[in-house]
């Protein structure tokens, strides 16, 4: 057992882009040799994971009262929501304000069609620096809204998986 402060960084590549002669996609995972192959998002200031499961309950009287006997879950989502400190084209342009990849910082506002979809890896450092979690995930980003103002508040980009039969988690250093 080990209490854990989480200490998060998240990288991204887009699904279509061609990396290392590969094409990006929800079967096709670039390698991270070398480093420049994912684009590291902002500073993490905290990382939420939430698994949601649609499940009916299958119930039977045991003598007279009913009672569940069995959970059946009928699907499940895992979303993964960050908070991120500071905005980056990608993050402001695309997700925020729904244009498209900009081209020289140009765009349309609202044009975006589709949400930004690629293999996201989320890595996680205990207050020791010891990596505690590697995830290498398939997965849509959103924004929700964002209110600019005086304050320099995080705003929260949320990942939602989606089927990879090559996804993968790695659970470290926790004894």
């Amino acid at each position: 057992m080990k209490d854990l402060i989480l200490g998060n960084h998240l990288l991204f590549a887009r699904a279509g882009d061609v990396i290392d002669g590969v094409t990006v996609g929800a079967e096709a995972r670039p390698d991270t040799d070398p480093a420049a192959n994912f684009t590291k998002l902002p500073t993490v200031e905290d990382w939420e994971p939430k698994i949601d499961r649609n499940i009916i309950k299958r119930r039977a009287p045991s003598p007279g009262k009913y009672r569940d006997r069995k959970s059946i879950v009928l699907n499940q989502t895992m979303t993964h929501a960050f908070s991120l400190q500071e905005w980056t084209e990608m993050t402001f342009a695309e997700l925020l304000l729904g244009g498209n990849k900009p081209v020289g910082g140009v765009f349309v506002p609202g044009e975006r069609e589709e949400l930004v979809t690629g293999w996201w890896i989320v890595q996680g450092y205990a207050q020791n620096n010891q990596q505690i979690v590697a995830l290498n995930i398939y997965g849509e980003a959103t924004i929700g809204s964002y209110k600019f103002g005086e304050r320099l508040d995080p705003y929260a980009l949320v990942i939602t998986e989606l089927y990879s039969s090559i996804s993968t988690g790695q659970v470290l250093n926790l004894d």
